[in-house]
């Protein structure tokens, strides 16, 4: 693990021939997060009329990583107290194919939530920095729209700018397996929380 960005990994690309390409972020190791991730590409056509795409990917900055980063000295428990300039948080990042940010959204969701057997909901705010996106990749549609699914049992809605169009509590997914979540032919999000599939749209 990268023990010294608080086991966030780097996102690398190569050009087509294998040679290692410096992105605009990190001319040495490329984008600062790229652990167990697998990003979503978005195929558009930039403004002058060229082709180009977007990497949609998770980048968690964690807080306490336990036994990802065991030393206290590298990876403080309480990142945002020794860290204030980089602190715990948790975005979905769009970046451009040079690994440049092109938005970030931020889960700042403190609430851990689960559905009772009456239909209920409960919550307690035990997550004071937010949810990390852990739960498995996101998925885009063809405009542009992002899905993903966070561990606090949220699937999120973002559109190409970044903005929050919609969330649905699934299921509270502390832990659970990284699992895609796909969009069918029919327009639909299956996804799985808790071990639970979840089949969401009209």
């Amino acid at each position: 693990y990268t023990r010294y960005n608080y086991a966030q990994g780097h996102m690398m690309r190569w050009s087509s021939s294998g040679a290692f390409l410096p992105s605009n972020t990190d001319a040495i190791t490329g984008f600062q997060f790229g652990w167990d991730t697998t990003p979503a590409i978005f195929s558009s056509t930039a403004a002058n009329g060229t082709a180009t795409f977007a990497v949609i990917t998770k980048e968690n900055h964690y807080g306490d990583v336990g036994s990802y980063c065991n030393d206290n000295t590298i990876c403080p428990p309480d990142r945002t107290a020794t860290n204030r300039g980089y602190p715990e948080q948790y975005f979905m990042s769009s970046l451009t194919p040079d690994l440049k940010i092109n938005w970030r959204w931020q889960n700042t969701n403190p609430n851990s939530c689960t559905r009772n057997s009456d239909g209920t909901i409960s919550c307690v705010a035990d997550h004071p920095f937010g949810f990390e996106w852990c739960v498995n990749a996101p998925a885009v549609d063809g405009i542009g729209t992002v899905f993903a699914n966070s561990e606090d049992g949220n699937l999120y809605e973002i559109d190409r700018s970044g903005a929050l169009v919609n969330q649905v509590l699934t299921q509270l997914a502390i832990g659970a397996a990284y699992t895609p979540l796909s969009i069918g032919p029919d327009g639909k999000i299956y996804t799985q929380n808790d071990g639970r599939l979840f089949v969401i749209g009209n």
